[in-house]
């Protein structure tokens, strides 16, 4: 399956480029693997937004966060059981 992403500019301070990644469909611990690999691809101060409907996702993107030094900008439910994370690369 091809791993769909978009780009987009997100508003703030300089602008940091946002890529976004669909990871809907994939329970642990393949939703934290699509994160990883999307933040291996982007430099340093650029972000990944991550869509997940797996129940565990906010849990493990936090903890996930706090272990790899990665900064957790945002985490928000999005309908459907779905959660959306907006994560920048440190």
């Amino acid at each position: 399956m091809a791993e769909p992403t978009r780009e987009k500019t997100q508003a703030g301070e300089g602008g940091i480029r946002v890529v976004a990644v669909d990871a809907r469909g994939l329970f642990c611990p393949l939703p934290i693997v699509k994160l990883k690999l999307a933040l291996e691809k982007v430099p340093s101060g650029d972000a990944v937004e991550i869509l997940a409907d797996d129940p565990g996702f906010p849990e493990d993107v936090v903890s996930w966060c706090e272990e790899t030094g990665n900064d957790l900008l945002s985490l928000r439910p999005e309908g459907n059981g779905a959660f959306v994370a907006c994560v920048r690369k440190r």
